[in-house]
């Protein structure tokens, strides 16, 4: 009977986190805050997916662009389905092991460590394990309220970006900060179209002492998920947070933020600009 009743009471605790009302995003997520939530044969896929969600997106605004940030894990033999994505976009960033990822044409590739992913509307994705090493990575899911969807439909964007093929890109005391940022682009910002809900993705990396500046987002949302490192998060009321391996943060327009490696080794962090033109008045 104990071993019922506290099944059942997990189950109940389950549901309401997971099924409780929209709530406005914090600014930084700790992985001790995350909510653990695993999934059976996703998407006609096979096996388990374990999942550690900084916020989901049953609990997101309409007003949010970026609904969804899950750390991901594949065991091996499981896999997700291939399956299409109707009016959101989800992107897989991994960050370790091996996978097979499979596009809307039915392509596949062998994926790793640094590889980027999406799937646009209309557009379908799938992701397997095939190897003998648990495959982790980032699950993101964004949504532009505003889009013309038959636009985005009629202009499929490419689905798969290999971490060699990354476009490097580094900027100087960004935002009033301080040093170097390093990055490696999957797409740029200035290349994105008004529908595109996920208007950016790049694997940033601060060196021990560099900075980010202290600055605002007008009418885009600009997400840092830590990937390796420690470095010092600074939110709009100027809270301090000590960031590390699997913090998430985040700015919503009106928002600001900033970011520092405060650590003796470097800051390797994902860098993920959206925006939901519903909120253009």
């Amino acid at each position: 009977m104990r071993k019922i009743l506290a099944l059942t009471f997990i189950l109940a605790l389950i549901s309401s986190i997971a099924y409780s009302e929209p709530v406005k995003h914090l600014q930084c997520y700790d992985i001790e805050e995350f909510t653990l939530l695993d999934k059976q044969d996703v998407a006609g896929g096979q096996g388990t997916l374990y999942g550690e969600f900084a916020f989901i997106r049953d609990n997101a605004l309409e007003d949010d662009a970026i609904k969804e940030i899950g750390f991901m894990t594949l065991k091996p033999g499981s896999s997700i389905g291939t399956h299409k994505h109707a009016d959101n976009e989800d992107a897989y960033l991994i960050i370790s092991g091996r996978g097979i990822f499979t596009d809307g044409e039915g392509n596949s590739f062998d994926v790793k460590a640094g590889d980027m992913t999406i799937a646009r509307p209309g557009q379908s994705h799938g992701l397997a394990n095939a190897y003998d090493d648990d495959l982790v990575f980032l699950d993101i899911i964004a949504k532009n309220a505003g889009a013309n969807l038959e636009a985005i439909i009629a202009n499929p964007t490419a689905q798969y970006f290999p971490v060699e093929e990354l476009r490097k890109l580094n900027k100087q005391d960004v935002a009033g900060g301080t040093g170097t940022l390093y990055g490696k682009f999957a797409f740029r910002r200035e290349q994105a179209t008004e529908d595109q809900a996920i208007k950016e993705i790049g694997l940033m990396t601060l060196r021990p002492g560099d900075s980010i500046g202290l600055h605002k987002h007008v009418d885009n949302e600009d997400t840092y998920i830590i990937l390796s490192g420690e470095g010092l998060f600074t939110d709009g009321e100027g809270g301090e947070y000590i960031v590390g391996p699997q913090s998430v943060t985040i700015a919503v327009p009106g928002e600001s933020h900033g970011l520092k490696n405060t650590g003796t080794e470097n800051l390797v962090f994902i860098d993920l600009i959206a925006q939901n033109h519903a909120l253009k008045k």
